[in-house]
């Protein structure tokens, strides 16, 4: 369960706070205290500090996640909190066939999220798409209707329009800039979409070299 707390009014140094609002954003995104091994996925992904250097920079993970608002148990050792529940497929169907009993077969991320504070051992949106590889194809098995703001032809051509005006090896960071100064979906749609922003990256990427291929 996430837990927030007031931080100090320490002065961080730009490194520092950089490294906070990466973890803020991933607690955000999963909606439960990031771990060290979570966090590392992602962070290979949209291109945030190592955690290793993190560590460097607060001394341990535990007060980097202090530093970020999130309180940890004293009583407990750093294995026992890096160490993440497993589900199988089937866990995760379960855990979705119970979401449709108590909210409905629409679903929504925010709407899991919300009903998930109020179960035991509901996976969370991080173990989901490890083990379907996105959250739209994890709602498609479970047979749940996956509302979304876009559909997947405006995100594919929101994602074709950066590439084509930033370049190709779109950077996380880039593409966020890009969709706020162009008013376009934001990473978290592409994400919940895709999955990870490299198997959006991949997709989109594909699509354009098969055109140009085509056109020639």
């Amino acid at each position: 369960m996430k837990q927030r707390v007031l931080t100090s009014q320490q002065a961080w140094t730009e490194e520092q706070l950089e490294m906070i609002q990466a973890i803020q954003a991933l607690g955000e995104l999963i909606q439960d205290r990031p771990r060290r091994t979570i966090y590392r996925r992602y962070a290979i992904e949209h291109g945030w500090p190592q955690p290793e250097t993190i560590i460097r920079q607060f001394g341990s993970w535990p007060e980097a996640l202090s530093a970020a608002g999130y309180e940890w148990h004293i009583d407990q050792q750093p294995e026992e909190l890096e160490r993440a529940p497993k589900y199988t497929k089937d866990e995760i169907l379960k855990s979705f066939h119970r979401y449709a009993q108590d909210v409905g077969s629409t679903i929504t991320l925010k709407k899991y999220q919300i009903w998930r504070k109020s179960v035991h051992h509901a996976p969370s949106h991080y173990h989901i798409v490890k083990m379907f590889g996105s959250w739209h194809d994890a709602c498609t098995a479970a047979g749940l209707e996956a509302s979304v703001t876009y559909s997947k032809a405006e995100l594919a051509a929101s994602l074709r329009q950066a590439i084509e005006e930033v370049g190709f090896s779109l950077s996380f960071e880039a593409y966020r800039e890009w969709a706020k100064r162009n008013n376009k979906p934001s990473t978290k749609a592409l994400l919940h979409r895709y999955g990870s922003w490299s198997a959006a990256i991949h997709a989109i990427e594909s699509e354009i070299r098969i055109s140009k291929q085509q056109a020639q």
